[in-house]
């Protein structure tokens, strides 16, 4: 939901059908559910913010890196700068975990109020 409306407000000429195609729906389920990102996302929820996610990269995987937290930190950015936080409570959320200014725990309120289901 948050998805397409960021892509309809920062991007107008975009395609929107694309998130229906099975490349985009399979790409973000794979980005979520497997492997790395779901491994330190779930190391990181496990520490509750005693470890960073940097800390997490280091000791899990080798000198990769995620494109989770990076993306979400550009993504709040431009949201920021638009004043259109509170309009993607979700993107948001995410960013602020990622940086460890919300707990983890918190995430779950953001779907409850989300605008979308007021």
């Amino acid at each position: 939901m948050e998805m397409v409306a960021f892509t309809k407000q920062f991007s107008p000429s975009s395609r929107i059908q694309t998130f229906l195609e099975s490349c985009g729906v399979a790409d973000l389920i794979t980005t979520c559910y497997s492997g790395r990102n779901r491994r330190v996302a779930e190391a990181f929820a496990k520490h509750q913010g005693k470890k960073t996610i940097a800390d997490l990269e280091r000791e899990m995987l080798n000198g990769q890196l995620l494109q989770g937290p990076p993306t979400a930190a550009e993504v709040n950015v431009t949201l920021a700068k638009q004043g259109a936080e509170d309009r993607y409570p979700i993107f948001t959320a995410v960013h602020r975990i990622c940086i460890g200014q919300t707990p983890v725990s918190s995430f779950i309120d953001c779907i409850r109020v989300h605008p979308e289901h007021m």
